[in-house]
């Protein structure tokens, strides 16, 4: 069995929705992979996630209910549902390609990482691992809930609001434990190469297909 050491709980949270497909289901599917490593897979949908968010962060939960899409629901789930156990998040549009290579990954970011797109600096919301309590986290949380609260969500796309650029700009005023990494060290393709797929040996962890199923 592969081992590794890492300070982030072996804790994999993923959020579905009601539709999935075939090419969703095949990437769900190899996560089970992880449960040999001694992982656990938890799977949250909204009824589960409101109940979450009741119980233990009432401040966000308006902000989930009201959301414009599943996108920003899942969203402020997702830094949440890391921040309150540490652990995994993966969209369960990407697929787990190589075990050898995420154990390497986890082994190198042994604090979590975040996926950062050289392009504009944004930060991956798709695929991040934390320490319990990463107050990175939790700062980003509340950034979306202030946007929320105060008006300004009308004015901002998904992504500024609480995606990629919201990640980007909260860090500025936070700090993390977590290593910033380049998105093509996790996975084979980045945004602009997904719809060709060029060929290239699967050397990398995990790929994305960016289905955009929130839209």
């Amino acid at each position: 069995m592969l081992r590794t050491e890492s300070a982030v709980p072996r804790i994999l949270h993923q959020i579905v929705g009601p539709n999935t497909n075939e090419l969703i289901d095949k990437c769900l599917a190899s996560w089970q992979a992880l449960q040999s490593l001694g992982f656990t897979i938890t799977i949250w949908d909204d009824g589960s996630i409101t109940r979450f968010l009741s119980e233990n962060y009432l401040f966000a939960l308006e902000a989930f209910e009201k959301a414009r899409n599943h996108g920003e629901a899942s969203d402020i789930a997702r830094y949440l549902l890391v921040y309150h156990t540490g652990g995994f998040y993966m969209d369960w549009d990407i697929e787990l390609l190589n075990m050898e290579q995420f154990v390497a990954l986890i082994t190198k970011t042994d604090s979590g990482f975040l996926l950062q797109d050289p392009a504009n600096m944004t930060l991956a919301s798709e695929a991040f691992s934390a320490c319990r309590q990463e107050p990175y986290l939790l700062d980003l949380v509340n950034d979306i809930v202030q946007l929320y609260n105060t008006g300004q969500r009308d004015a901002m796309g998904t992504p500024q609001y609480s995606g990629p650029f919201r990640m980007r700009d909260s860090l500025i005023n936070s700090s993390t434990r977590q290593m910033l990494i380049p998105i093509k060290d996790a996975f084979l393709y980045d945004y602009t190469e997904i719809r060709s797929m060029p060929q290239r040996p699967d050397q990398r962890p995990m790929i994305h297909y960016w289905l955009h199923t929130w839209l």
